[in-house]
């Protein structure tokens, strides 16, 4: 019998606190549980940047649960605000930026709690480029300066699937720092995954010092935009974010070793192993998001993305907006009148389904 071999160096705490209600009350008390479990103490006065999960103009209900709730960020707000803490949230989301905050309903929050009484829209910002060598793909990508300026960033990432990157967490929820349509052109470098890989140079430039995920209530299936939604009953927290990660994919029913993000993180060191130390409760429970592409094994789905499920749309559903055309980074889809998909320039990057806004395009049956 093969022994497991145990992770020797200093464990990162994972808090994972039940919530099935986004109550502002409940929501309140489970935030600060679930730091008080870390130990985390925030300094008095200091700079704070917010980052949750905005992808688009997605209200925060039962039907679209795509969006971190603002229920969480206004929880951290709250405790940030006690410590006397100046605040920011910010965001570059893949369609109108400005219009998503109100959708999500953030707006209000950062109207209430931030320094300028509105939330930071990144492409509007002044932007400096972070310079890595060690990068694998990304070695150069602008992001706005306040990222770089405050004393801490917190990130806010929604429990979902991700038909490209497996799962979207803390990791992934690190991409909204590019600012506007350059997340769609850094797209055409990253087929496969190589799109994970980018995701982890972004983070080991930008490590949050604090995850919050919203799993209360996530998504699962066609994610991060396309999906179902899907009952996690958690708030989770962790000064590490790659632990964070293992955890949360865990919980979801994957194997961690499997994600590529968390993969690519350990095998570069960013964290030591695929281990974690608990807190909250006694053991992890397992809740099942059903796997994007139809519950396929995502080694699998990733080795076939390019030939047996190509990118249809339901004419039904289309309005003809012409959305999924503006945001093609290869410039791979003409309306004539509805969306038609060239796949010789196709990178499947499936951009086209997270920015539609009526969900009229997905995979469709294996050629």
């Amino acid at each position: 019998m093969v022994k497991k071999k145990k992770c020797k160096v200093l464990k990162a705490k994972v808090s994972v606190v039940k919530c099935n209600t986004y109550k502002q009350s409940k929501v309140d008390s489970v935030v600060k549980k679930c730091l008080d479990l870390i130990d985390f103490k925030f300094k008095k006065g200091m700079t704070v940047l917010i980052k949750p999960n905005i992808l688009g103009s997605y209200k925060p209900n039962r039907q679209k649960a795509i969006t971190t709730n603002p229920a969480l960020v206004e929880a951290v707000c709250k405790i940030l605000k006690k410590n006397k803490c100046k605040i920011y949230i910010g965001e570059s989301s893949f369609m109108n930026t400005d219009t998503a905050y109100q959708s999500s309903g953030i707006d209000k929050v950062a109207k209430k709690y931030c320094v300028n009484k509105k939330p930071i829209i990144f492409e509007q910002e002044k932007l400096r480029y972070i310079k890595d060598s060690s990068a694998k793909i990304l070695k150069r990508f602008p992001i706005a300066r306040i990222v770089k300026q405050v004393d801490l960033v917190i990130d806010m990432p929604k429990m979902k699937t991700h038909s490209l990157a497996d799962v979207t967490l803390g990791i992934k929820n690190l991409y909204g720092l590019i600012p506007g349509g350059l997340k769609q052109r850094i797209h055409t470098k990253a087929k496969g995954d190589k799109f994970s890989e980018i995701l982890v140079d972004i983070y080991q430039n930008i490590k949050p010092g604090l995850t919050i995920i919203d799993g209360v209530l996530g998504m699962d299936g066609h994610g991060p935009a396309s999906g179902s939604p899907q009952r996690g009953n958690v708030i989770m927290a962790s000064e590490n974010t790659v632990a964070l990660d293992i955890a949360a994919s865990k919980y979801m029913d994957f194997v961690p070793k499997e994600v590529p993000a968390i993969k690519f993180a350990v095998k570069r060191g960013l964290y030591p192993c695929y281990d974690f130390e608990l807190v909250g409760m006694n053991k992890l429970p397992v809740v099942h998001f059903r796997k994007p592409h139809k519950g396929k094994t995502t080694s699998r789905v990733r080795r076939t993305l390019g030939k047996e499920k190509p990118i249809v749309c339901d004419t039904k559903k289309c309005i003809k907006c012409g959305t999924c055309a503006k945001k093609c980074p290869a410039k791979a889809i003409k309306l004539d009148p509805y969306p038609e998909i060239d796949k010789r320039k196709c990178i499947r990057c499936f951009c086209c389904m997270e920015v539609c806004p009526v969900h009229a395009l997905s995979l469709g049956k294996e050629e």
